[in-house]
């Protein structure tokens, strides 16, 4: 990236990352971050929800390149920060330090392996301009509007974030959210959904889950939307209708790889903007970038050139 300024850069970090190990090591990834950065400022994200609102304080303070520095949940929350701190669209610089559970969005960057080698490779990184998401909900009869940066799914995903997040994650990402999901799967009532794309209704479905994708993998790896694109100006939604045991463990044998999308009960679709109604009582829960705010029903637009990232990874380059 040509004129790096550390001056104008901020880091927000989230102490609780990594079941707390952030905050543990923090002095020692601070003093590592300042040599490698230089002087930036730091903001610690303290609480749910905290992140956006540290974001949008460090924009009003002069910031124009924030580095988040946590999980997925970490990163949407700056990002809904951005977004909704009043600069300029594309007038932000957006940096990802690793260092969360889960971590798919970071398989979309460069660099991305830990924060370490992020943190060296953003001074001179370029920038991509890119995709958000705004998904709008109802949350005890009070609208919510928020951005995310990966995937917004509903079903099974918001169930298995739920046992996820609440769980010590001792496992490690990968072992954690593969067993989170087997538990929700075994647990999860299917929903029956209405879906429309760009204001076609496009079918009703009796769903094991739904996601609409900014980016390709959630759920620590899992390849959900193989096509997606974060610069394209779409979202692309993958529909796994409910099956019984045998359909289950097809899905989870060849959604790692992306393969899923040739199986029977797996519909594919892409627009601009999604809604989804419930159809019947079986609630469907929502995942938003690994944050779990509510239920359906739900509209989700894209929000095309919403950010400038750093270290975006060129299409079609291996994972």
């Amino acid at each position: 990236m040509n004129g790096w300024d550390a001056s104008t850069t901020c880091v927000i970090f989230n102490p609780h990352a990594a079941s707390g190990s952030v905050g543990r090591e923090w002095a020692e990834r601070e003093r590592t971050l300042r040599e490698i950065l230089g002087p930036v400022t730091f903001r610690a994200s303290r609480s749910s929800g905290d992140g956006a609102e540290q974001a949008r304080e460090a924009i009003a303070a002069g910031a124009r390149t924030l580095l988040s520095l946590g999980g997925d949940g970490t990163h949407n929350e700056v990002v809904h920060g951005i977004l909704t701190s009043g600069a300029p669209q594309g007038s932000i610089r957006l940096g990802i330090l690793p260092s969360g559970t889960g971590g798919d969005f970071r398989r979309l960057l460069l660099n991305s392996d830990d924060w370490l080698s992020a943190a060296k490779a953003l001074p001179t990184a370029t920038t991509t301009t890119i995709d958000a998401g705004l998904a709008i909900f109802s949350d005890g009869g009070i609208e919510q509007r928020r951005h995310f940066l990966n995937i917004c799914s509903f079903g099974v995903g918001g169930l298995a974030c739920s046992i996820v997040n609440s769980s010590k994650k001792r496992l490690g990402s990968k072992a954690t959210f593969f067993l989170g999901t087997l538990e929700a799967i075994f647990r999860y009532t299917p929903s029956t959904i209405r879906l429309s794309v760009d204001g076609i209704e496009v079918g009703t479905y009796t769903v094991t889950n739904i996601a609409v994708a900014n980016g390709r993998f959630f759920g620590a790896g899992m390849m959900v939307a193989p096509n997606a694109s974060l610069t394209d100006g779409l979202l692309d939604v993958t529909v796994v209708e409910a099956g019984g045991p045998l359909t289950v463990l097809r899905l989870i044998a060849t959604i790692y790889r992306g393969k899923h999308t040739e199986l029977d009960c797996v519909k594919t679709f892409r627009g601009a903007a999604i809604t989804a109604e419930l159809v019947g009582s079986n609630p469907a829960y929502i995942d938003l970038d690994g944050e779990a705010p509510g239920r359906i029903p739900i509209r989700i637009e894209v929000v095309p050139g919403a950010l400038q990232l750093l270290l975006l990874r060129p299409q079609g380059e291996p994972a």
